[in-house]
């Protein structure tokens, strides 16, 4: 990144006021400390004289206030984009509405549009999966098929950002064999990211679903859905989406605990889109601001399904063993990639 504002030609062997000033901006802004020396020596300022004040400048508890405060306006640009056509930004209700008989305009307009999650009671009624969908089900339909499963992630304080390295190949049989032995366990699951509803001998589970057609595109359900399957006690971990989920819970229940975008004292500590704050276990002391938000608990029991609007926190946790499908395929665009305020530094 080059310099933002035009270093004047200077011949002086020390820095004036003004020199130190813009070296203080560039560096608050994120620019290269290599890219501010290059320019101040081009002006012909000595280079030992200049990177020695840039390092000086560095260490200054200033530059660390402004830095912060500079991220945190970056990352406010992005909750208001992701919030500007939105209640996001405003007053949120207090609860996670519950509603039946949703129509898609209804959906579309009242919802998704708006950036509000709700809970559609009646959505999946009907579905086969729902009387179907038990672990003896899996292992006498599908026990021969190898999938995917996330396993030793007990060890690993970032389990979630790290399924691709936990995850091992099995037959679904001694998946589901291991998942009712394990009790209550955080230790293996099947979980989106290890893409098993794409699998082809899987696909004959979408026989057990009736989707609704007109809010879903069902053209897209390759890389547009995903299958959780674990036992009691799997947990993801506080996080955002970069795209709106429409969470159908099949078997067993989950709690998730919800919190809008424009709580961005949870982007503190924050890592890509996941939070460093644990709201099952707030830590006051590292994250005071955190600790005071007002999460929404949200309980889905089979037969519910929980729109998640992108950008919407959620800290999730299987209440028993559970089986739960979720789609990203909605009939109005939801590509949010760019929505990464974690990211910003």
């Amino acid at each position: 990144m080059g310099a933002r504002r035009r270093a004047s030609r200077s011949t002086d062997l020390t820095l004036a006021p003004q020199w130190r000033e813009w070296i203080a901006d560039n560096l608050a802004r994120g620019v290269d400390r290599r890219a501010v020396s290059d320019v101040l020596v081009s002006r012909g300022v000595p280079r030992r004289e200049v990177d020695a004040r840039i390092a000086e400048i560095e260490s200054s508890a200033a530059l660390v206030v402004a830095r912060r405060a500079i991220r945190r306006i970056k990352q406010l640009d992005l909750v208001l984009e992701v919030g500007r056509r939105a209640d996001a930004l405003g007053s949120s209700p207090a609860e996670v509405e519950r509603v039946a008989g949703v129509d898609a305009e209804t959906f579309f307009e009242r919802y998704y549009v708006v950036n509000r999650p709700v809970v559609i009671t009646d959505l999946t009624r009907g579905w086969p999966a729902l009387r179907r969908w038990k672990p003896s089900y899996f292992v006498k339909r599908f026990g021969d098929v190898d999938v995917e499963v996330a396993i030793g992630r007990e060890a690993d304080p970032d389990y979630d950002m790290h399924t691709k390295q936990l995850s091992r190949t099995m037959t679904m049989r001694e998946a589901v064999e291991r998942i009712v032995a394990a009790g209550e366990s955080n230790d293996l699951y099947l979980v989106a990211n290890n893409r098993n509803i794409d699998r082809d001998a899987l696909a004959a589970l979408y026989r057990d679903i009736r989707l609704p057609k007109d809010i879903l595109d069902v053209t897209k359900l390759r890389g547009g859905a995903a299958l959780w399957l674990g036992p009691k006690g799997t947990v993801t971990p506080l996080h955002h989406d970069t795209s709106n989920i429409l969470f159908s819970q099949i078997h067993g229940r989950k709690r998730f605990l919800l919190a809008p975008p424009r709580d961005v004292a949870l982007l503190d500590g924050a890592r890509g889109v996941y939070a460093g704050f644990d709201p099952e276990k707030p830590d006051a002391k590292r994250f005071p601001a955190a600790a005071k938000v007002a999460f929404r608990s949200v309980e889905l029991a089979p037969g519910d399904a929980l729109f998640i609007p992108v950008g919407w926190w959620h800290h999730v946790r299987a209440l028993d063993l559970s089986i739960s499908l979720a789609f990203v395929c909605f009939r109005r665009p939801n590509a949010f990639t760019w929505y990464r305020p974690g990211d910003v530094r």
